[in-house]
C-alpha cells in the first residue's frame, strides 16, 4: 500500500518468532457531511500506530490524523456514508490486520497500542457492552422514544429479527463508539451482514450489531467497559457540532411532537453528560492548582520560618559579640589602672601608653 498522506509509512511490525510477525494495526474514524469538527487525538503523538481519518471534506487538515479524502457512498445520506466506513472500512485499511474504530466524540486517554492485545486476545471483533440498555429491544424502544428513526422501519427490523433469531432481541446491546476487529473471513462476513442491516433497516447501527454478529457466528468479545469512561477513553467529547446540517429538514417537519421532544431530550442528555465531563475535568485542574498553591504556601511558610530562625541566630551572635566587646573594654580599663599603679609604685615615668590606648 502506498504511504498515506501526512504521516510516514506504517511499519510491517517486528519479529515475534521465526515465522510470525506482530499484526499491523491502525486506528481510524470518519467525518462525512460536515456534521462536526475533527477532534484532535493527542495520544497519537505517543503511539506507534497510524491514526487515519476518512472524510469528504478536501480542506480538512489535522496534526494528529492522517486525512484521507473519500467520496460519500450515499451523497444524500451522510450518516450511512459514515457508517459504511465504520463497518466496512476502506481500501486504505486493507493492509492492516487489526483496526480500531473510534467515534469523533470519543477521546482516547492513552495510546491504544496495548488495547488490541487486551480486546482481541480471544476474539475477532470486540466492543463494549451498552452501559444503560438491558436488551436490543430496549435499545429499539429508546430509538423510537427519541425519534431517532422511523417507527415503521424499526418495527420491520424487529419483526425480521423475531422471525430469524428472537433471542437476539433479549441480548445485551453493545456500544459501538469503539470497535476493534481482526481481519478474518468470518469478521468480514459479519461486517458485511451488519452493513446490509444498516442499509436495509435503521441507520442506528447498535440495533443491528448483535443480531449480525450472532447470525454470522463472529468471535465477539463483549467487554464490560463503561461507555462514558474507561482506562482507555472518555465520551462524549464533541467539538463544533452543527446540528443544522443533518438533512433537508423534511424528516424533522414530519416528526410528531413527542418524537421531537425525544430528540431534544437526547440532545439535552448529551449536553448534560458533556458538561459533566467538562466540569469534572475543570475540578481536577482546580484541585491540582489548589495542591500546587498549598505546596507553595507551605514552602513559603517554611522559608519564612527559616529566615526567622536565622534572624534570631544572627541577633544572638550580635548580642554575644557586644557582650564580648564590653568585657574586652572592661579588661583594657583594668589593665590601664594596674599599669598606672605600678608606675606610681616604682616611680617610673609615665610613657603615655594610657593616652594612646584611650
Amino acid at each position: 500500500m502506498a504511504a498515506l498522506p501526512g504521516r510516514r509509512p506504517h511499519r510491517t511490525g517486528r519479529r515475534m518468532s521465526a515465522d510470525r510477525t506482530m499484526p499491523r494495526r491502525a486506528v481510524y474514524r470518519a467525518l462525512v457531511g460536515g456534521y462536526e469538527q475533527l477532534r484532535e487525538e493527542e495520544v497519537a503523538h505517543d503511539s506507534g500506530l497510524p491514526f487515519i481519518c476518512f472524510t469528504d471534506d478536501p480542506t480538512l487538515t489535522s496534526e494528529t490524523w492522517q486525512v484521507v479524502v473519500v467520496e460519500a457512498r450515499l451523497p444524500r445520506d451522510p450518516t450511512r456514508s459514515a457508517r459504511a466506513l465504520k463497518i466496512l472500512g476502506h481500501p486504505a485499511l486493507e493492509d492492516f490486520d487489526e483496526t480500531l474504530w473510534v467515534d469523533n466524540t470519543v477521546a482516547l486517554t492513552r495510546p491504544p497500542d496495548e488495547l488490541f492485545d487486551e480486546w482481541l486476545a480471544d476474539a475477532d471483533v470486540a466492543a463494549p457492552l451498552h452501559s444503560y440498555r438491558a436488551s436490543v429491544l430496549a435499545e429499539a424502544e429508546a430509538v423510537l422514544d427519541s425519534g431517532l428513526d422511523d417507527f415503521a422501519r424499526v418495527y420491520e427490523q424487529l419483526t425480521h429479527y423475531l422471525s430469524v433469531d428472537a433471542e437476539a432481541l433479549e441480548a445485551n446491546p453493545h456500544w459501538t463508539g469503539m470497535l476493534a476487529r481482526r481481519r478474518t473471513d468470518s469478521s468480514v462476513a459479519a461486517m458485511t451482514g451488519w452493513w446490509e442491516d444498516v442499509l436495509r433497516y435503521s441507520r442506528r447501527d447498535q440495533l443491528s450489531f448483535v443480531p449480525a454478529m450472532r447470525r454470522h457466528r463472529a468471535r465477539l468479545a463483549s467487554l464490560p467497559v463503561d461507555s462514558h469512561v474507561s482506562p482507555w477513553h472518555e465520551w462524549p467529547r464533541a467539538e463544533g457540532r452543527d446540528r443544522s446540517r443533518t438533512g433537508s429538514g423534511l424528516r424533522e417537519a414530519l416528526r410528531p411532537p413527542v418524537a421531537r421532544i425525544g430528540v431534544l431530550q437526547q440532545a439535552l442528555d448529551e449536553a448534560t453528560r458533556t458538561l459533566a465531563v467538562t466540569v469534572d475535568h475543570r475540578d481536577e485542574i482546580i484541585a491540582r492548582h489548589d495542591e500546587t498553591i498549598t505546596g507553595l504556601h507551605e514552602a513559603l511558610a517554611e522559608a519564612n520560618q527559616r529566615a526567622h530562625d536565622h534572624q534570631v541566630e544572627l541577633d544572638t551572635v550580635r548580642h554575644e559579640r557586644n557582650l564580648t566587646a564590653r568585657d574586652l573594654n572592661d579588661a583594657k580599663r583594668k589593665v590601664r589602672r594596674l599599669r598606672r599603679r605600678l608606675q606610681r609604685a616604682t616611680g617610673a615615668p609615665d610613657d603615655g601608653a594610657d593616652d594612646g590606648e584611650r
